[in-house]
């Protein structure tokens, strides 16, 4: 029997998009840093659909100062609609505000530093798969926040997938003692926000997992497993504000968690026609749910 085969493979690259500078701001005698810091001034639009029968497999990563995209498809023989989008900005016009203060009465330096280099990343992609199997995962972070979703084994897979990421500006706190050069406090305090929204039919594994974190630990963690036919459909948002006022620490001034679903909460149940299992997730990022 004659059959039309059409193999797809996408690989999407930000490095050949603008060139980047790479810096950091150090303290000598302490060795305070703020780590390797990227100013790049970018803009990456891809859109494309396909359709087909055959094999398919895709393989994306991005990532500028920690937002981060990246997904791994491998599906064997099947028929195949895709549809997507991907739009990318960053910009590091802006200058860097500094600021060193003494505390009075003592030998303590305080440093505050605001760089204002703002990323966002907007990308949607819908797909109809069906065949012999197909493993879709995808991986979004944004400075130490990150969600993920993981399809394995299915071999019946609708997906339509929305997510916005935003890093607005970020804040670097260092109290610093000048006598003994010692580290008081170190702080690193993004304005970030992730929203996701992925609604899905599959039958097969599925994987959800998200990461919140404050200051580099740990507040928030889920994940979700179904094995069988689910029809899903969840969106989380993750969003963290910091403004340090003048001379002082900063202040967290609004975070909002699964805006709409609360659902997602590590208890028991969740499944939209059957039952799901919800535990911690591991702090390693997310294999099952795009670390390819």
């Amino acid at each position: 029997m004659d059959r039309k085969t059409l193999a797809l493979l996408l690989a999407t690259f930000l490095t050949a998009v603008a060139s980047a500078d790479y810096h950091y701001w150090t303290e000598e005698e302490s060795g305070w840093s703020t780590g390797l810091r990227q100013n790049i001034n970018a803009s990456l639009e891809i859109t494309g659909s396909a359709i087909g029968e055959g094999t398919y497999s895709r393989y994306t990563e991005m990532n500028l100062n920690q937002v981060r995209m990246r997904e791994r498809i491998s599906a064997s023989e099947g028929t195949l609609d895709s549809q997507e989008r991907i739009s990318l900005w960053a910009d590091d016009t802006a200058e860097i505000e500094s600021t060193l203060v003494k505390h009075p009465g003592n030998q303590n330096y305080q440093f505050r530093l605001n760089e204002t280099w703002p990323v966002h990343l907007n990308a949607s992609r819908s797909m109809d798969y069906q065949g012999r199997r197909i493993s879709d995962r995808e991986f979004f972070g944004n400075n130490f926040d990150w969600l993920g979703a993981g399809f394995l084994y299915t071999t019946d897979l609708v997906k339509d997938r929305q997510v916005s990421m935003d890093l607005n500006n970020t804040w670097f706190y260092a109290v610093i003692n000048d006598t003994t050069d010692g580290i008081l406090d170190d702080r690193f305090s993004p304005n970030k926000t992730i929203d996701y929204h992925l609604r899905s039919r599959s039958t097969g594994l599925a994987d959800l997992r998200f990461k919140e974190t404050r200051r580099e630990e740990t507040v928030r963690e889920g994940w979700e497993r179904y094995l069988g036919s689910f029809s899903i459909d969840r969106r989380i948002r993750l969003s963290t504000w910091f403004t340090p006022p003048p001379g002082g620490n900063e202040t967290e001034e609004g975070t909002e968690f699964l805006g709409c679903c609360p659902e997602l909460l590590p208890v028991a149940g969740g499944s939209v026609d059957g039952s799901a299992r919800s535990a911690g997730a591991s702090d390693s990022d997310s294999k099952a749910a795009g670390d390819g």
